[in-house]
């Protein structure tokens, strides 16, 4: 485990609008609350965004929008009655090379209002709505949820004793309660660092794991205790490559390990599948069945 210790740095930005968990922690709870995206079906150049109640699987219409970058894998989020949304817009119609990407945040009155902007961004909200991590390019931020001044910055090399080309944050999650927030770095698709954020006073602790070969896409990532579980499934780029991994008949193996202890522990066996796992508790995964179909829980 490295550390870095990064000065507070005020700057107002014009123009833009673990504890340890214990055994007997109750389960993680589901979002209550999550941020759906679909075409008006009345006008293709607008967006309607619905909030839905996870719990009662009922949504309704929170606004209608214009330009929201409906291509973002992660474009919006809902926090104590608000939606923060990206919107991607295009300042000159004749030039569609020149754009930007906007944070808005609207409240449950549907006032909106432009908290950052820059070209390219990935973003996530503290849950009390104080800071905004925000990823462009490759710098990670932190701004104030209020007026999108700067709190701090980090880029790649703050963040990991990995030297490498072409490295990118992948802005994770903020703990439950706010206090750290969690990223990696990743390149293609083999993760380098997870990375842990004190929101305090800015420090930072990383754990380098390019040495365990994680595949971005079949891991999860506990940010309450530091734990990971991940397997060894190779990385998928094509359907060709995912009939060879079938035929194949490979071993992948499944994984428990401790980012701060750097102990490890093999936990399931299956061949030529992955196994999505994902966390319930502090002592329990679910994970795709290594033995048949459907999905099992395991406690760890």
């Amino acid at each position: 485990m490295k550390r870095s210790f990064v000065p507070l740095v005020m700057i107002c930005l014009v123009f833009i609008g673990l504890i340890s968990c214990t055994s007997n922690e109750r389960p993680f709870r589901a979002a209550k609350f999550s941020v759906k995206l679909q075409p008006n079906p009345l006008d293709s150049t607008l967006t309607d965004v619905f909030v839905k109640n996870v719990k009662k699987d009922q949504s309704q219409l929170f606004i209608t929008l214009p330009d929201v970058e409906v291509q973002h894998y992660h474009q919006a989020e809902f926090h104590k009655g608000s939606v923060y949304v990206i919107r991607r817009k295009y300042p000159f119609s004749e030039f569609p090379d020149q754009w930007k990407d906007e944070l808005w945040k609207y409240t449950s009155m549907k006032k909106g209002d432009c908290i950052y902007s820059s070209r390219g961004m990935d973003f996530r909200v503290s849950p009390q709505e104080r800071d905004i991590a925000l990823v462009s390019d490759t710098t990670l931020y932190f701004i104030d949820a209020i007026d999108g001044s700067l709190i701090t910055h980090f880029n790649p090399a703050e963040l990991s004793d990995v030297h490498a080309k072409d490295i990118q944050i992948q802005p994770l999650t903020w703990t439950k309660g706010g206090t750290f927030f969690w990223g990696s770095l990743y390149r293609t698709v083999n993760i380098l660092t997870f990375f842990r954020v004190i929101a305090e006073t800015w420090e930072v602790d990383y754990y380098d794991v390019d040495s365990l070969n994680i595949n971005s896409s079949d891991y999860a990532l506990n940010p309450e205790n530091g734990m990971l579980v991940y397997s060894d499934f190779p990385a998928i780029f094509d359907v060709d490559t995912y009939q060879h991994v079938k035929r194949s008949k490979i071993r992948v193996n499944l994984y428990l390990y401790g980012l701060k202890s750097g102990e490890s522990r093999l936990l399931a066996t299956t061949y030529s599948k992955d196994f999505k796992p994902r966390w319930l508790s502090s002592g329990t995964i679910e994970v795709n069945n290594p033995e048949g179909d459907g999905r099992i829980i395991l406690s760890l």
